[in-house]
């Protein structure tokens, strides 16, 4: 029986000097971090869980701080959400938070025991319309006890879990999450908020399968949607607007092309294939998205880690193991 993929790394398979660098690399896909000064030595575990469309996943390490800046969020293919149960000593049952990884954050440096599961947004806005307003919000009482609770119970079973059990878990962590998560409100705003979600889940859609088309605009989306310019704007203000969010789209689509290692066409065919028709106004946009320049990306590409999700954990180097976590994370969903 082919087990669920599943990826454990620890800082034990490196040199000691080597350690704290490693763990660095191993998260630099999603943060940045920096240490307590003058702090002694450095160990770090983690393991990771593919289940269908989400992650779950482990941490237990030494004090360190973790930054998702503004930038790094534009930079990167990670729009998910976190729900992380965190042990602290003062709190052994746990803390349960949930994180929108598309808003910035500042962990303070501190050692972290926690579980964690990771959920693509649209997958996450799809079954708790509005989860944005839970992000950094303690969540406890009888429902986040449930939560965690079953959050304990699934990393226990999930080394006999086949991987043809990954989406059955999925959608049943999915309704569990909704079930625990969800808001106490009257019925008109819980089907107002429903309604939005679905709609901005249509209209991601529809952007995402467009993005070479030129005709790709407000007026556009409108139409396929039924809604107003108005009703459009409101639904895409907490995304920026609909310009910069069509733009961003396009962006990170060159960007998956220029590090596929298999795409030779020239960087101003492929940019004025997404809607730039001048690649000196593309070069700009790009370097302003992701910090660096198309040539750059393209002469990276091939380098991040290979997809090895078929290979058995123990066939993985130490530095392959860690690099992968990386790569599942911009790829989940």
């Amino acid at each position: 029986m082919d087990r669920l993929p599943h990826i454990r790394f620890s800082t034990d398979d490196f040199d000691p000097v080597d350690r704290l660098e490693a763990w660095r690399e191993a998260m630099a896909p999603m943060f940045e971090t920096r240490r307590p000064e003058a702090a002694p030595g450095f160990r770090g575990s983690a393991f990771t869980y593919l289940m269908g469309s989400l992650a779950l996943g482990g941490t237990e390490v030494d004090a360190l701080g973790y930054e998702r800046s503004a930038a790094r969020i534009r930079a990167d293919y990670i729009d998910h959400y976190l729900v992380r149960l965190d042990y602290q000593p003062d709190r052994p049952e746990g803390v349960l938070r949930v994180i929108d990884l598309g808003q910035a954050v500042s962990l303070p440096p501190a050692p972290m025991y926690c579980l964690c599961i990771f959920l693509p947004r649209d997958v996450m806005d799809a079954a708790l319309p509005g989860a944005e307003s839970l992000h950094w919000r303690e969540i406890d009482g009888p429902r986040g006890r449930m939560l965690a609770d079953y959050m304990r119970s699934l990393t226990r079973n999930a080394p006999g879990l086949a991987m043809t059990d990954g989406p059955a878990m999925a959608e049943s962590t999915l309704a569990m999450m909704a079930a625990c998560l969800g808001p106490s409100r009257d019925a008109d705003a819980r089907a107002r908020s429903v309604l939005d979600a679905t709609l901005i889940g249509q209209a991601r859609r529809h952007v995402d399968s467009r993005l070479t088309d030129p005709a790709l605009d407000a007026d556009s989306l409108c139409r396929a949607l039924l809604i107003s310019r108005t009703k459009l704007y409101a639904l895409f203000q907490p995304l920026g607007g609909v310009a910069r969010y069509i733009q961003q789209r396009r962006l990170k689509r060159v960007h998956a092309l220029l590090a596929d290692a298999t795409e030779r066409r020239r960087i101003g065919d492929i940019a004025f294939e997404h809607g730039f028709s001048d690649e000196a106004v593309f070069a700009r946009a790009f370097k302003r998205e992701f910090g660096v320049t198309a040539s750059e990306v393209r002469a990276a590409g091939g380098a991040s880690a290979p997809d090895l999700t078929s290979k058995p954990d123990t066939n993985m180097s130490p530095p392959q193991r860690m690099m992968l976590w990386g790569a599942w994370m911009s790829d989940l969903g």
